[in-house]
């Protein structure tokens, strides 16, 4: 019954995003600011803004620098020097994610901001801000893309993830846009925000989740959330069991406490269609596989276990769906890896059980830990400008930086 359930959900997503396809991007260039918090970010924070200020619809880069320890310091002085008044860099005591990102918002100028994570890959060739820009002037106030997975630095556990990472999201989100009336979540990864917006709802550290926090805020009071497919982003996975178990954890937990804390949505539209249902998949999914399980071993049927783990009809519909992440990646690997998808399925089931739902009752979150950020390659093209200008715009920008640093 529930593959068959996700089969048809499959099919209407699958159609309804053929027919959005007709949509274009928008033409307003250089007119968006991007916003990147970074603490302790410096193997991969050159690359990662690199790419954003290569990109034809960024106007200019603010990242905030949350109190490293690490060289990010030196590295966005030296990128600063670089690239003069395209980015501003700001200097802070370490607040946290949250209030790193509206130290960002507060020096924005532009009327729309896009908010990323320094270890994300943005294609400065793709159109992809493009399209969340068209969302905004079609009305909406915030618009979430899709992160998918920067495989060129990961290991084994990345392409595992990567199987189905892109395709579900795209499928769910656009599902619970179409029943709840929202997405999920806006993820920190690919954001659009009318600034505005964030200025009079921004987000907080109240939870370690502060995406998701912002996301069922803005809904509740009302704000058009949108779901675009069309932007894609690729943020750096883990590369360990144990950083993958953190990284979870963190979400399941922040999940279970944000419905704490949005309770009074719950019964809404978006609640009984967008939230609720994340969390009855995995009570249905945690009771049905410890039910199988447990009639298996009571028949000594180990063979009867491994069936549970792996059905034929499900490991030939991830396959496919590991086919189309496998185009995207342009790695086949990701199809024959599929079926081991089911790891992420078990470890958030594991982690529901022994953190999620007694934090649903507590309302503590564990501390937030920071997965190992890998180098990868810094893209090659770089603006050309004015010597002169660029001197003083340099000049100029390190005054302002200095002045910002001492606020």
């Amino acid at each position: 019954m529930k593959t068959l359930i996700f089969m048809m959900m499959c099919m209407a997503m699958l159609l309804y995003l053929l027919v959005i396809l007709r949509r274009k991007p928008s033409q307003n260039l250089d007119s968006v600011e991007a916003i990147i918090p970074a603490f302790n970010e410096a193997p991969c924070l050159e690359a990662s803004l690199t790419s954003l200020l290569n990109n034809r619809y960024i106007k200019r880069v603010i990242c905030v620098n949350d109190g490293s320890t690490d060289d990010t310091a030196k590295v966005l002085e030296m990128m600063a020097a670089r690239w003069g008044e395209r980015l501003l860099v700001i200097h802070q005591k370490n607040t946290g994610k949250g209030g790193a990102l509206m130290n960002g918002v507060k020096h924005a100028t532009a009327e729309h901001v896009f908010l990323s994570d320094a270890d994300t890959r943005i294609p400065s060739d793709s159109d992809g801000l493009g399209f969340l820009l068209a969302e905004i002037e079609r009305g909406a106030d915030a618009v979430g893309g899709i992160p998918s997975s920067d495989l060129r630095v990961a290991g084994v556990l990345p392409h595992i993830r990567a199987t189905v990472k892109l395709p579900m999201i795209a499928m769910k989100r656009t599902l619970q846009q179409v029943l709840g009336g929202a997405p999920f979540i806006i993820s920190g990864a690919c954001g659009m925000f009318r600034t505005e917006v964030l200025l009079k709802h921004g987000f907080s550290d109240r939870t370690k989740v502060e995406d998701l926090d912002l996301t069922w805020t803005l809904v509740q009071r009302g704000y058009r959330i949108r779901q675009c497919n069309r932007c894609i982003v690729y943020p750096q996975e883990c590369n360990t069991l144990r950083e993958e178990w953190k990284r979870w954890r963190r979400w399941i937990v922040g999940y279970a406490v944000c419905i704490r804390l949005h309770r009074k949505i719950l019964l809404t539209r978006f609640g009984l269609f967008s939230i609720l249902p994340m969390f009855f998949v995995v009570a249905f999914g945690v009771l049905i596989y410890l039910t199988a399980w447990g009639m298996s071993l009571l028949e000594s049927d180990i063979a009867g276990v491994f069936q549970t783990i792996f059905p034929l009809l499900w490991v030939t519909i991830v396959c496919s769906i590991g086919f189309l992440s496998a185009l995207l990646h342009r790695s086949l690997s990701l199809v024959v890896l599929a079926p081991l998808s089911v790891l992420y399925v078990l470890l958030s089931y594991a982690i529901w059980m022994i953190h999620g739902v007694p934090a649903f009752f507590t309302g503590r979150e564990p501390t937030r830990d920071k997965p190992t950020r890998y180098t990868h390659m810094v893209e090659s093209t770089h603006p050309v400008v004015d010597k002169q200008t660029t001197a003083a715009a340099s000049k100029s920008e390190s005054a302002t930086r200095s002045e910002i640093s001492r606020c």
